[in-house]
């Protein structure tokens, strides 16, 4: 879907008028845009393609947002929602991970003042149950602890008393789709004390359970094809 010049841009060499470009007046670029749209940008992680009316439809009925909502494809594999109440946005940002056909969706916002094609869209929101925690350790230094090392961390489920208790704590975290998630991590501390840990996640899209990437199945995997069978 890659237009001629974005193709060309890869070795573009600007003229001396192109680089001399256009001064704009301040108070043009760099005024508070007045908007009364909210707007969502995304793409879906998957090696397969897509019809976009088909994601539009099943995005309009899955978010059934009160005041509208409108969707268009931008370049490459990104769409565009623009909401005309900030709450539909909200609700539908919160309630991340979303998935289209078991293939994750990967939604950012985005501010009017904002390049859609330039938001990163490598990270998604989910929720993550950490099992084995002592119940003394579950606490919001320890979840953000850990936390921050499956990807960045954003909160965690505690009591007014500042922790969880029971066979696991939830905490909710921004984690990148291009890695292996993860499944265990083993703690020690500096006085040689280890503990292992165990993690489970909330609505879980595709992933392969070969090398622990979302976006494919296990029989879709290169990885598992370049392992050496022959």
């Amino acid at each position: 879907m890659d237009s001629d010049l974005d193709r060309l841009g890869v070795a573009l060499s600007l003229t001396e008028e192109e680089e001399s470009g256009l001064v704009v007046p301040a108070g043009l670029w760099h005024a508070e845009p007045i908007s009364r749209s909210f707007y969502i940008v995304g793409r879906l992680l998957s090696t397969k393609p897509f019809h976009p009316e088909a994601l539009q439809s099943t995005l309009r009925a899955a978010f059934n947002p009160g005041k509208g909502l409108d969707f268009k494809m931008i370049e490459g594999d990104r769409f565009l929602l623009r909401f005309f109440h900030p709450l539909d946005r909200d609700r539908v940002l919160v309630r991340c991970p979303w998935a289209y056909d078991k293939h994750l969706l990967i939604l950012a916002p985005v501010n009017p003042t904002d390049n859609p094609s330039l938001v990163d869209l490598n990270f998604c929101d989910f929720h993550v149950h950490i099992h084995g925690l002592p119940l003394g350790k579950m606490s919001k230094e320890v979840c953000s602890y850990i936390g921050n090392k499956l990807g960045r961390f954003k909160e965690a489920d505690l009591d007014k008393e500042g922790m969880a208790w029971g066979s696991s704590v939830r905490i909710r975290v921004a984690i990148d789709v291009n890695k292996p998630l993860t499944r265990a991590l083993k703690i020690r501390t500096i006085l040689g004390d280890e503990q292992l840990v165990t993690f489970t996640y909330e609505r879980l899209p595709n992933f392969c359970y070969y090398c622990g990437c979302l976006g494919h199945l296990s029989r879709q995997c290169e990885l598992q094809f370049s392992d050496g069978f022959f």
